[in-house]
């Protein structure tokens, strides 16, 4: 008669045996998906160095286009200045003569 302490070993056997296989199988998946996940990383790293040159000169244009637009500015307000420093210049001298 077969006892029970026969039979649980195989079953433990059994189940080791097949806890293996899933592991093993599951393993093949993991190395698929990290393999492609590296193709893809490669493929993105090396179309974004190709944007590199024109994110370079993106960077330039908008560099000289904002010097520009900031030296326009300083000058503008400087003009600004000027006309409304002779208007008070006027005006205190006016203001001046009007005292004496």
């Amino acid at each position: 008669m077969i006892d029970i302490m026969d039979v649980f070993p195989i079953i433990l056997y059994v189940l080791a045996i097949v806890l293996v296989i899933i592991l093993i199988v599951l393993a093949v998946k993991l190395i698929h998906t990290v393999d492609k996940t590296n193709r893809i990383l490669d493929d993105v790293e090396r179309k974004s160095k190709s944007l590199d040159g024109l994110f370079q000169v993106i960077d330039g244009v908008t560099d000289t286009l904002s010097m520009l637009s900031d030296t326009l500015v300083t000058n503008i307000s400087g003009v600004i200045h000027k006309v409304f420093r002779k208007r008070n210049k006027k005006k205190k001298v006016k203001e001046i003569d009007e005292d004496e």
